[in-house]
This record gives structure tokens, sequence and C-alpha cells, in this order.
């Protein structure tokens, strides 16, 4: 069954939804439970307690995949993004390799704090819904949602430049070949302030 791309500031901006009809479709994700954890991800702890500020703010634009079970629409997935520069700071971009260093000059500029920084494009979440209804539809796997996210990158990237497109993930490596296979490459030898390993995707 097809899926629908529907920016979350539209529903916002639609004067016949109300806010609390919206949090109740953000409110059906579930994220998937690991190691018998009962407490949620922070995939869906974004969607359900930030994504509607960070929208008013103009801090990121979160899109809902939305598709049907027995006529009924369902929330299968979502992806946030925004317009942020990578930045690295200069005592962790020196511990970089010489390799690593000069690929990495080539897409930014030094700041006058001596920092690194490229302009791009965050992919702040990627999220599958695992709730029973999501799961009944069956139509969306990882790799949609992060096509569709690197869809909007692209059309963000016509309009107003940019150089790459990044994202922070947990450093396990089956999640970090995940990743790679969708075109991503990690910094190696860097952590980000979240404790996170750095993926990114060169834009042309």
């Amino acid at each position: 069954m097809a899926v629908q791309i529907i920016p979350l500031l539209s529903l916002i901006d639609n004067n016949d939804i109300s806010e609390e009809d919206i949090q109740v479709l953000l409110n059906s994700f579930v994220s998937l439970r690991v190691n018998n954890n009962s407490e949620p991800h922070d995939v869906e702890v974004f969607l359900k307690q930030k994504a509607i500020s960070f929208e008013r703010m103009n801090i990121s634009r979160t899109y809902l995949l939305m598709s049907s079970y027995r006529q009924k629409p369902v929330l299968v997935g979502y992806f946030s993004i925004s317009n942020k520069p990578l930045i690295i700071a200069k005592k962790n971009f020196i511990r970089l390799s010489k390799t690593q260093q000069k690929r990495l000059l080539g897409f930014g500029n030094k700041t006058d704090q001596s920092n690194y920084q490229i302009p791009g494009y965050l992919i702040g979440q990627i999220g599958k819904n695992y709730s029973v209804d999501a799961k009944a539809c069956n139509t969306v796997t990882g790799k949609d949602i992060v096509d569709f996210a690197l869809a909007k990158v692209v059309e963000g990237h016509r309009i107003s430049g940019g150089r790459i497109v990044y994202l922070e993930c947990e450093n396990h490596q089956r999640l970090k070949r995940f990743y790679t296979d969708q075109g991503f490459k990690e910094i190696t030898e860097f952590i980000s302030s979240n404790g996170l390993v750095i993926m990114i995707q060169m834009l042309s």
C-alpha cells in the first residue's frame, strides 16, 4: 500500500485539526524495545514530546509517513531534518587522522574559534513505528525511511545549498553497517557531544 508523506507543520497550520488530535496521532508511535527494555527510545520521546515545539521554533521539520489499515489511517514512520552545519571542535579535529582532516577540509572551513564547520543538513530522527497496526500495514522499511529523508534533503540542497547530510547513531556495528549501506561514511575516531557516532554523506 502506498505511503503518504505529510509535513507535521501542515497539520499544525490546519485550523480544522486540533493540537489534541495531532498529539493522539503522534502518541500512536511505538519504538522498538531492545533487550526487554520497557523505556521508550529517544526517537519515540522526540516525536511525542518535542516535535511540535521544534516545528514552531523552526528548529527542525518533521515528516510523518502515513498508510492505512482496515480503512483507518496509520502512522508507520517519520523522520526529522534540520538545516544545521556539522561543527567539530578544534581539540577533536586535531585528533582525527591526517587523511580524515584532509578529506573534511575540502568541504568546510574554520570558524573564528578555530573550530571546523561544514554546511549541511542533520537527519535528527529516523523512526519506524512498531505499533500493532503499523506492523500490520507492513508498508515501510528502515531503508525506505532513509530514502524519503534523503529525498527531502536533496530538495533543500537545491534551494539553499550545503555540502553534506549527516546523522548521529549509536556505536553498534549492525547500525553503522545499515547506514553505510545507505551511502553514509563514519567519521572515525570521533564521538559527538551526545556520545554518538557521526555518519556523513556528501551532497552534489
